[in-house]
């Protein structure tokens, strides 16, 4: 390799629009990887319904939906005429998706219900695509711990993502061939000292995923559903920059000579994150289903 970093993320533009007709829920999704997945899904077609944790992110999902708007808006006449758009019309341009944000805090009990209530009033009480990807992180070292850190740990990331899973089944809103896509970590892997509780439950959420894809496509409607996990390495989102600058660079010097695809490591990009779950939620992927797949650049083997 030469050195220079071999990925950039491109602007947001037209896909090929093979989620068409699809509706996706994505958790977490007005900033870092959930944006970028949520940006992903519609770019290629799919309605959106966003969460986020309350009133204040609602401004990043109304950009969300203007860049969507953007996109689609400018995309014609220049939508691309490759092998998989020559058949549409040039006079046609591809229907922009609904996208649609509610506050959903993965600490609520009601989470689900909203959730659920939202896909019956907007959306025709149907799911094709479900993201679990908001997450409660806590950086607490054993001897430092509250009983408040550990139980909304397990609230947000263990208990919330089993209740929209089991309401959504209960109301039977899945259509056959549905994407069940849960964002876990390589801490589960490689523990870090202050992650103890952070780690346990993404672990528990990565045996959920093992258990649902043997479990859920079984159910009536449900044939053809796959569930997979993927593991996040150290990424350059949001959450990342909001930490103390000595930490930030403290976790580089860990894991960024770890990285095996770029020449001297980097970051990855939410971008790099939401590429591999768009993957995973195509038809392309429907002979993958209890999964972990690994988006860390080769830091972390799975398995």
């Amino acid at each position: 390799m030469d050195g220079t970093d071999p990925y950039m993320p491109e602007a947001p533009h037209l896909q090929e629009q093979d989620l068409a007709g699809k509706v996706a829920v994505v958790t977490g999704a007005t900033k870092g990887i959930g944006r970028a997945i949520a940006l992903n899904l519609a770019t290629r077609g799919a309605a959106v319904l966003g969460t986020y944790s309350d009133v204040s992110p609602a401004r990043h999902f109304d950009t969300l939906s203007h860049t969507v708007s953007a996109v689609y808006s400018n995309a014609f006449p220049s939508f691309p005429n490759t092998s998989t758009t020559r058949t549409m019309s040039h006079t046609t341009r591809p229907a922009q998706p609904k996208l649609v944000g509610i506050v959903a805090n993965i600490l609520s009990p009601d989470c689900a219900d909203l959730i659920a209530r939202t896909l019956e009033t907007e959306f025709g009480g149907h799911i094709d695509i479900l993201v679990n990807n908001a997450a409660v992180t806590v950086r607490r070292k054993i001897g430092e711990m509250e009983l408040r850190d550990v139980e909304e740990s397990l609230l947000g990331n263990v208990q919330t993502p089993i209740m929209v899973i089991d309401t959504l089944v209960r109301k039977k809103m899945f259509r056959p061939n549905a994407r069940i896509v849960n964002i876990s970590s390589d801490r589960v892997r490689e523990g870090r000292a202050g992650g103890s509780v952070f780690t346990a439950t993404k672990s528990a959420l990565e045996s959920l995923t093992h258990s649902w894809a043997l479990e859920l496509g079984s159910y009536p409607g449900m044939q053809g559903t796959t569930v997979n996990a993927v593991s996040v390495s150290l990424t350059d989102s949001h959450g990342f920059r909001c930490l103390p600058h000595a930490t930030q660079q403290a976790l580089k010097g860990e894991r960024l000579p770890k990285v095996t695809v770029a020449d001297g490591g980097r970051m990855g990009e939410c971008e790099d994150v939401a590429d591999v779950v768009g993957w995973l939620v195509s038809e392309k992927a429907r002979w993958v289903s209890g999964s972990v797949v690994a988006a860390n650049g080769g830091a972390a083997r799975v398995g």
